[in-house]
């Protein structure tokens, strides 16, 4: 699979990654800047590189964009590292080292652009602060059960059977 295909139908892109064609393409910049910064330095097993590097057009995701579209079909699909690699014509484990190396690439690529979510709450109440919508994630996040019964009364309902 090459991003040059699947940019032609946005609607088979945004169901992929979860990016229409305008997003992903302002994406694309600042991963490539992190991926030349990695791959200048060290090679794709993660030693330091000893000579200098040259892009090859041969290898298995050999354009910038392909890369991009690897890692963000596999983070929204999530789907067995053996029929996403067979997608991109590579085996299991190449796939699995893949996404790893990819991965701290987009991250950094994130923080760079000031994407990543915030865990540092006066941080996080400025921001809401400044903003008049806000949208909450409501998902449950697991608690230790009380000990006690009058205190398990009120933290469960009695309504959801584990």
């Amino acid at each position: 699979m090459k991003y040059d295909k699947v940019k032609k139908n946005p609607v088979q892109l945004l169901s992929l990654t979860g990016f229409t064609v305008e997003e992903f393409e302002s994406l694309l910049p600042t991963f490539k800047y992190e991926w030349e910064a990695y791959y200048s330095h060290y090679t794709l097993k993660g030693k330091v590189r000893e000579r200098i590097s040259y892009g090859r057009k041969t290898g298995l995701l050999p354009m910038i964009s392909d890369k991009l579209l690897f890692l963000l079909s596999c983070l929204k699909n999530n789907p067995l590292q053996e029929y996403h690699g067979a997608t991109f014509g590579m085996t299991q484990p190449q796939c699995n080292a893949w996404i790893h190396l990819l991965s701290g690439i987009l991250v950094k690529t994130l923080k760079t652009l000031g994407e990543l979510p915030d865990r540092n709450s006066l941080r996080m109440q400025r921001v809401l602060s400044e903003c008049k919508d806000v949208l909450l994630d409501g998902t449950e996040r697991p608690i230790q059960r009380p000990v006690d019964s009058d205190r398990q009364k009120s933290c469960y309902s009695g309504k959801k059977n584990a």
